[in-house]
């Protein structure tokens, strides 16, 4: 992905720009910033922020933007946002993917087609959603997440958000086991305090055959987390459900 609105030295460095650059997924957002800096040529210093974040387990564009171009991020932070969705029906998580610990198991779903199309209809019509719980989200002056670490109660606050489009790719069943090594692959990749090593001893001992999955495309509006949509399609289903693979494919206003 080219940068775009940029301005070069005299050597060809970038001394601003918005880059449209790929977050892989089980990177952190510093991870993402030092590769950056480190295939850019950029300086530990350099001044460098991005406008929207993604978490650990998903993947997509991440617009960072260098320089005079860091002014720009209000206005990118408020894009319209595009993402190709895998939910996986029987199993829920404190995180609604699958960095988090188990937190209901039903895996005979068995869910049929037009109940998924049914409840993908009703997922049109959706204005608000809450935060994850293992959100950035500050509450009383600390982020959600350090709230549920610790095991403390608050009142999640609700995102007001508009579904522009949201279309169904694919229902599929794939062994449990598949899901699970693609998910300890990626986990193993993530840096700092996640609860890595506890999360994938408990991936390890789940035992199963089949699960179901539901492949989505779904362009909502900023701040809508894919992982509260993914409960969402739980509840409407009647099953636990996470969101699998997260993957952004468009941030409007940004060049590819």
């Amino acid at each position: 992905m080219s940068p775009h609105n940029t301005k070069k030295t005299d050597n060809g460095q970038q001394t601003q720009g918005i880059f449209p650059f790929w977050k892989e997924a089980g990177e952190t957002l510093a991870v993402l910033l030092r590769r950056f800096k480190d295939e850019h040529g950029y300086g530990p210093d350099e001044k460098i922020t991005y406008a929207g974040r993604l978490d650990p387990m998903a993947e997509g564009i991440v617009p960072l933007l260098v320089g005079e171009a860091r002014f720009q991020k209000d206005r990118l932070l408020g894009a319209v946002k595009t993402y190709e969705v895998d939910i996986l029906l029987g199993i829920s998580t404190d995180t609604a993917d699958m960095l988090g610990l188990v937190t209901n198991i039903d895996m005979d779903t068995g869910i049929a087609q037009e109940q998924i199309e049914s409840a993908i209809e009703q997922m049109k019509g959706i204005t608000e959603l809450p935060y994850p719980e293992y959100s950035s989200r500050p509450v009383d002056g600390k982020p959600l997440f350090m709230h549920a670490r610790a095991g403390q109660k608050v009142v999640v606050p609700i995102k007001k958000v508009t579904i522009h489009s949201l279309e169904l790719k694919e229902i599929k069943e794939i062994p449990l086991k598949e899901v699970l090594d693609g998910a300890i692959e990626v986990i193993n990749k993530v840096r700092g305090d996640f609860r890595q090593e506890e999360t994938v001893e408990q991936w390890k001992a789940l035992k199963g055959g089949n699960v179901q999955m539901i492949s989505i495309v779904a362009t909502v509006s900023s701040g809508t987390y894919m992982r509260s949509l993914a409960e969402r399609m739980g509840e409407l289903l009647g099953v636990p459900a996470l969101a699998y693979r997260i993957v952004r494919t468009e941030v409007k206003g940004v060049e590819k």
